[in-house]
């Protein structure tokens, strides 16, 4: 569960700024909130802006830092970070990118965060809070100095295991460290981003196949899909063992051999109940790419807020609302925000342009945020519908429309030629 994640100097984003699921002290929609001891999370939270202003390099972020951790222990000396600071300014575009992270997994509260560029991990540090207070997992500094307190002595092995451009927290993990196992695997099953143009067909058609003996998928999935009022009542997955096919590996990772082994082939049908001029229902079979774009998005989505809802994951999607209907996107968001349904504290964070969910009979006030971009300077901005105090009976799609929240386009008239 992600509690909160700052970010600077990254891309758009300048100065530092804030996505916070703390819930704030109001008491609208308190079912909208997960009880985490005594603070109150959010299940949802919405992004607002212009095109341009920033929404996905904040996706891209969390993308990035997710990625870092998840490839660190791959990257060989010289390999860069992936990280990209702002480029408007010259002293900016010299300086380290920094990413911070307040999460929950397992059961556990951490802290981690590091200061990065292209090339090397200059800080990081990883908290636990077992307590009130955090304690000190391990800090590191100036690239190689690390400190560990006296309950974490034995954590002083791994250092000389790490590299300059590595994540130390990753080192010590794939060196069987207990201690920094849990707060990696937050980073590697406890959240993901996700849009319509990054979901493989094999990454949801796996899923499927690995869970085609669970009649809980299909039921949740066809679910969706009647919900959606997609005239889809069944689907057959068949799958092929094709041999010593290449296997793909993470960008940036070279081997002498390519590798080669068995790879699965999968072809979805889809199954529709059509009635006859007798009156009669026969069923056809139709193969998946003559589906719409937004039922073939229902497929990928529906198996991961599925997996997301039973374990209690964060997703984060961009353009959640693209080429789904609005009463289907609130649908999912309601998913969320039922606490009958995500008993397991599971996250949706998504932007999107579609102004119907604007809707505080949908979302608590701290639900919404705005991305706003200053044109004359390229900066980045992020901030909360809660700032500006809204009165409940306020109609926020009408307000937001007028610029009174800001994060909103307002082209000029005409053209040149």
């Amino acid at each position: 569960m992600l509690l909160q994640f700052n970010v600077s100097n990254f891309m758009s984003i300048k100065d530092e700024i804030t996505l916070t699921a703390f819930a704030n002290s109001s008491k609208e929609h308190e079912n909208n909130t997960i009880k985490l001891g005594k603070e109150n999370i959010l299940p949802s939270i919405a992004l607002y802006g212009a095109n341009g202003a920033g929404k996905s390099n904040i996706f891209k972020a969390l993308t990035c830092a997710i990625l870092f951790v998840r490839r660190s222990e791959y990257l060989q000396i010289n390999m860069p970070t992936g990280l990209e600071p702002f480029l408007f300014d010259e002293n900016k575009a010299k300086e380290k990118t920094k990413m911070d992270f307040l999460f929950v997994h397992n059961g556990k509260k951490f802290e981690y965060g590091f200061l990065a560029d292209s090339n090397y991990v200059y800080e990081e540090y990883l908290y636990e809070y077992k307590s009130a207070k955090p304690t000190m997992i391990f800090e590191r500094t100036e690239i190689s100095k690390y400190r560990f307190t006296a309950a974490y002595k034995h954590l002083e092995e791994y250092q000389y295991k790490n590299t300059s451009n590595k994540l130390f927290m990753c080192t010590a993990t794939a060196w069987n460290c207990e201690e920094t196992k849990d707060a990696y695997l937050w980073f590697a099953e406890g959240i993901d981003t996700y849009n319509r143009y990054s979901i493989e067909t094999s990454q949801y058609l796996e899923y499927l196949d690995k869970n085609k003996n669970n009649p809980k998928t299909k039921t949740f999935l066809l679910s969706m899909l009647k919900h959606a009022e997609i005239n889809i009542q069944d689907y057959e997955l068949e799958t092929t063992i094709l041999k010593n096919q290449p296997i793909p590996i993470f960008p940036g990772v070279q081997f002498d051999q390519p590798l080669k082994g068995d790879v699965k082939q999968f072809k979805l049908k889809t199954i529709h109940q059509i009635e006859q001029k007798d009156g009669s229902l026969h069923n056809y079979e139709l193969p998946f790419d003559h589906e719409s774009m937004g039922t073939m998005l229902l497929f990928a989505y529906g198996p991961i807020i599925m997996e997301a809802l039973q374990k209690g994951r964060t997703l984060v999607i961009d353009e959640l609302d693209n080429s789904l209907h609005p009463n289907l996107v609130r649908y999912l968001i309601e998913l969320f925000n039922d606490q009958d349904i995500n008993h397991n504290g599971a996250q949706l964070i998504f932007n999107t342009h579609d102004i119907s969910l604007l809707d505080l009979s949908l979302f608590r006030r701290d639900q919404i945020y705005f991305v706003e971009k200053n044109n004359s300077t390229g900066i980045t901005d992020l901030y909360s519908l809660a700032d500006y105090s809204p009165r409940k009976s306020e109609n926020i799609q009408k307000g937001y429309l007028q610029g009174r929240y800001g994060a909103i386009p307002f082209p000029e008239s005409g053209i040149e030629w």
